[in-house]
């Protein structure tokens, strides 16, 4: 992989508020995607992870249609504890809360992704988002790199492998359901998961005097199977792009958010899309959330399933090594759905 270029020390932390804002930050939002009116009509599906596990009909069903046709859904009784989930949000906050200097300390090293600093950032001159990130692989275990994770807050490590081995085990739970859903064996989805690779990206949005200037993240889609993300305070900020509008997401009470990932849309020929979404900050208040992110082996091949494609040609993409398509999402600038753009066949315009 090319040597990425990693923000300096100023760069790396985006702001403490205020109003001044460094113009590698400044970018006017999209004027011509305005945001969606938030009403109940326009909420997100949820669906109870609960009542899948049971195989209840209607759920399944109701999770066949939020995949489908929204890509994205809130999960409720999602079988992750609530001790481990609010330590992990305590975690959270605590890391943030540290000075800058001890920070520093998992920073980003040249040519490296993992650590503190910022992500995607491929050139001097490109724009940033207004966010500081802290990203983990945190499976297989071998692929760990102890190194950048932080040993301050006391705990922290022990609250993110009891998170994610939880998380993991609900997303397994899912991909059997969406499995059977599309008539599929759900083995066909837990082959290629075995020795799967999971990330997590903990993200910290300072408040910004000029916040209609500056995006949290830029709108994209995720280079994984499925997404879980974790909204650590009571700010929101994420927005998923819908009918030509940016459409809030309003977390319930105790709900993780999941979304289709580009992999899925991929494995399913386009039966399950991925959606873009961004993330806005607040003027005054700082907003902290958690993505894990979970996609197959990384020696597994992004291909559309045998079983979703009748005759060769039905097939809207080709194929690639999952780690080759990796290495060039990481090297490439966040943007849009670009993650599938190696592996789009011509006549595709998903």
């Amino acid at each position: 992989m090319a040597s990425l270029p990693v923000p300096s020390v100023q760069a790396m932390v985006a702001a403490t508020g205020g109003d001044h804002v460094p113009p590698r930050y400044l970018r006017p939002t999209d004027a011509d995607e305005p945001v969606a009116a938030d009403d109940g009509e326009a909420a997100i599906p949820v669906v109870d992870f609960r009542r899948l596990q049971l195989g209840d009909g209607d759920e399944l069903a109701r999770l066949h249609i939020a995949c489908q046709d929204w890509g994205f859904f809130q999960l409720v009784n999602h079988n992750v504890p609530e001790d481990v989930v609010e330590g992990m949000k305590a975690s959270i906050q605590g890391f943030f809360e540290l000075p800058a200097e001890t920070k520093k300390q998992v920073a980003q090293e040249p040519g490296q992704l993992e650590g503190y600093g910022q992500l995607f950032v491929v050139s001097e001159d490109q724009k940033l988002d207004w966010a500081d990130s802290l990203y983990l692989k945190t499976q297989p275990l071998q692929d760990r790199s102890l190194r950048f994770w932080p040993d301050q807050p006391a705990g922290f490590r022990m609250a993110l492998d009891r998170y994610c081995a939880a998380v993991k085990i609900t997303v397994d739970g899912l991909l059997a359901a969406m499995a059977s859903n599309l008539g599929v064996e759900p083995e066909v989805i837990a082959e290629r998961c075995v020795g799967g690779v999971q990330s997590v990206r903990v993200q910290y949005y300072p408040p910004c005097g000029q916040a209609d200037k500056v995006v949290g993240i830029s709108p994209h889609s995720d280079a994984d199977l499925v997404t879980i993300l974790l909204q650590a305070n009571e700010v929101d900020g994420l927005q998923i792009r819908r009918g030509g509008a940016w459409l809030p997401v309003r977390p319930l009470e105790g709900a993780l958010i999941v979304n289709v990932g580009d992999i899925l849309q991929v494995f399913t020929n386009g039966r399950y899309k991925s959606v873009e979404h961004r993330v806005i900050v607040d003027g005054k208040k700082e907003r902290l959330s958690m993505a894990t992110f979970h996609s197959p082996s990384k020696n597994a091949i992004v291909a559309p399933l045998s079983e979703m494609v009748a005759h060769e040609d039905d097939a809207v993409y080709t194929s690639m090594d999952h780690d080759e398509l990796l290495k060039l999402f990481f090297a490439m600038k966040l943007e849009g759905k670009n993650f599938l753009n190696p592996i789009k066949k011509l006549k595709n315009s998903g």
